[in-house]
């Protein structure tokens, strides 16, 4: 968009909402830079510098740079994005030259309000390195470096937003693990936490006095063609990349509420648009639905039912419908015993293991559009 002459109005429908908010937050995932060179290992994501002067133009006050493509042209690139939202006169965090310019809070004055701003992205994402002492990366998301910083800040506010990068990509729902991370948050100490890598939306919740949103999809986003050194990555924008929700919030010194969500759509530039009509019904009525399971046993039950479906009763499936049984008789090699054992292993540490990482079974793929429309729109009618 930037080389077809748009950069200056991506946000151009959305203007008027933007100009009624006091702050406008998100998280930036790609860089905006023309340096560096692309990583051999992932998909890479580089901008055109003059949106930052565009973020800023449409209103955008805040972006987090804590994610899984910040450094995907290298330190060069990530420093030279970071000049270039500065000079917009954008706040950004959650990734630096070092650990501590990563980690650093942001605390922003609104209307005689104080409001910090905690940046972290999560290892099962495929992030860019962590930031250390004395090397550029991102601010990593644990819980003991998370709840220390809550401690630290919040005496010096009136509200704490995380902006949390975490999560599985086009999953509806977060996992248990994130829904009770977020909560102990919000008991912690956090009045809002907005969290996104899914690129689906998932729901939000009230709870303990503050606002949870585990993923308002995209804002924007593009079809991919890319070459990169050792892979190509091809997929256009699907119905769900182009749903999202904007949310808007009301904050005062002793609450949060929760204004009516604006339902978007993204147009073929993926450039975002208020949603109507069935359009607008169908986004809400998802996030609604979405929103309803939200429960610990809904969560649980729910993840285990859908990795052991595309993991194992899936494959079972596609394989007992091929052929008849005297074909599968004929076929049969010792090389499916080893297959039937790694099935049954799978099963078992879906069921029995305690470690989130068995959710990653729900997507082995990551930094693509890895799951088929027709397999969305499943588990969208689920």
């Amino acid at each position: 968009m930037a080389a077809q002459g748009r950069a200056h109005d991506p946000f151009a429908d959305l203007k008027p909402l933007l100009d009624e908010a006091d702050l406008v937050v998100g998280n930036m995932e790609t860089v905006l830079a023309r340096s560096g060179q692309p990583r051999e290992d992932k998909l890479c994501l580089r901008t055109h510098p003059d949106y930052a002067c565009a973020l800023a133009t449409s209103g955008v006050t805040l972006l987090s740079l804590a994610n899984n493509h910040c450094l995907d042209y290298g330190p060069e690139a990530l420093a030279e994005t970071r000049n270039h939202l500065e000079t917009a006169g954008i706040a950004i965090l959650g990734a630096g030259s070092n650990i501590a310019e990563a980690t650093r809070p942001i605390v922003l004055e609104r209307e005689g309000l104080r409001i910090g701003f905690i940046a972290a992205c999560h290892e099962s994402t495929k992030p860019a390195p962590a930031a250390t002492a004395d090397s550029p990366g991102i601010a990593p998301l644990s819980e003991g470096a998370l709840f220390a910083a809550i401690d630290d800040l919040k005496p010096k506010v009136d509200h704490l937003v995380l902006l949390l990068h975490w999560g599985l990509e086009y999953a509806n729902y977060p996992t248990p693990e994130q829904a009770s991370l977020a909560r102990r948050a919000i008991d912690q100490g956090a009045s809002i936490i907005l969290g996104h890598h899914s690129h689906a939306l998932q729901g939000i919740e009230a709870y303990g006095g503050g606002v949870i949103a585990y993923s308002l999809a995209n804002l924007t986003d593009a079809d991919v063609d890319w070459q990169g050194p050792t892979k190509r990555y091809r997929a256009e924008l699907t119905e769900v990349d182009r749903e999202s929700v904007l949310l808007r919030l009301r904050l005062t010194r002793d609450a949060v509420e929760m204004l009516p969500v604006v339902p978007l759509w993204l147009d073929d530039d993926g450039r975002p648009t208020p949603a109507v009509g069935a359009r607008a019904e169908k986004i809400e009525r998802q996030l609604a639905e979405y929103s309803d399971r939200l429960s610990d046993s809904d969560l649980d039950a729910f993840w285990q039912e859908e990795v052991i479906r595309g993991r194992v009763s899936g494959p079972l499936q596609d394989w007992w419908s091929t052929g008849s049984l005297w074909d599968k008789l004929k076929g049969f090699r010792p090389g499916q015993l080893v297959t039937l054992y790694l099935l049954a292993q799978t099963y078992l540490k879906i069921r029995f293991s305690h470690s989130e990482s068995k959710w990653l079974l729900f997507n082995s793929r990551n930094d693509t559009r890895p799951m088929p429309s027709s397999e969305r729109e499943e588990m969208r009618e689920r």
